[in-house]
Formats: C-alpha cells, structure tokens, sequence
C-alpha cells in the first residue's frame, strides 16, 4: 500500500491589518449656553430744549438813536430811497457788522445809513433770558419833507 502522506495543516493566517482610515478629530462638546441677562438701557433725559431766541431790536432805543444825517448833496438833487441795512449785534447792545442788504440806489444815501447806524445801541438778541449775538434788519428812509 502506498504510503500516504499527511497534508500539511495549514493554519489560517490573521488577517493583515488595514491602514485605519483617518477618523475624524473627536467633536469638542459644544460649550453650555449660558443666558446672558437682558438689561433694559437706563432711560437718559433729553437735555431741556434750548430757550426761544428773541432777535435784537433797534425799535427800543430808537428815542436814543439819532437818525442819519441827510447828505447834502442827496438833499439838492432829489434823492429819496430806502436802505436796508443787516447789522450784528453783540450781546452787549453794540453794533459789530453792518452790511448793506438793500441799497437806496444811492452810495451817499446808503453811506449815511451806515455812519447812523455805527452809533446806535440795539437790544440784544436773547436765549432766555441771557443776552446773545444776533441779526436785525434795519431800514432807513430817506425821505425830502
């Protein structure tokens, strides 16, 4: 009889391992929720509102302020006209600027209104009751009686 060999055993082999597939970085837990207290804006008060401003006036002092020389030549020739004059005045009464808003069409004539107006003393503009600078408009006439 032949002699039979025994097989072999073959024992099985472990698996190799796989590269591990990259896992992904372990999800931090995500942090509490804390409420954070909702606090009403403290209520500020408006600032008052500012007092009415009452423009300066020249009607006041009028007994006071002599009126413009009436320029001779003007006089002679006829000329009469109306100059309005835009004059600042400080809060002290006093007169800063002047400027010729309408003229009477007559340098002279305007020129005198200025030089009136120069040495007149106004009511100030107030806020309140606190004298301000301010504007007026002034007219003058000149008018031959």
């Amino acid at each position: 009889k032949p002699l039979l060999k025994p097989k072999p055993v073959i024992k099985p082999q472990p698996p190799k391992p796989q590269p591990e597939a990259a896992k992904p970085a372990p999800t931090p837990a995500p942090a509490p929720v804390v409420p954070t207290p909702v606090v009403a804006p403290t209520p500020v008060a408006a600032p008052p509102a500012p007092a009415p401003v009452t423009p300066p006036s020249a009607s006041a002092g009028y007994l006071k302020n002599p009126a413009p020389e009436y320029p001779s030549l003007a006089q002679r020739r006829g000329w009469e006209g109306t100059v309005l004059l835009r004059v600042h005045v400080l809060a002290s009464g006093s007169p800063a600027e002047i400027q010729v808003q309408q003229s009477a069409g007559r340098q002279q004539l305007d020129e005198a209104a200025v030089a009136a107006v120069k040495r007149w003393s106004f009511v100030p503009a107030k806020q309140g009751t606190q004298p301000v600078d301010g504007w007026v408009t002034v007219p003058i006439d000149f008018k031959i009686r």
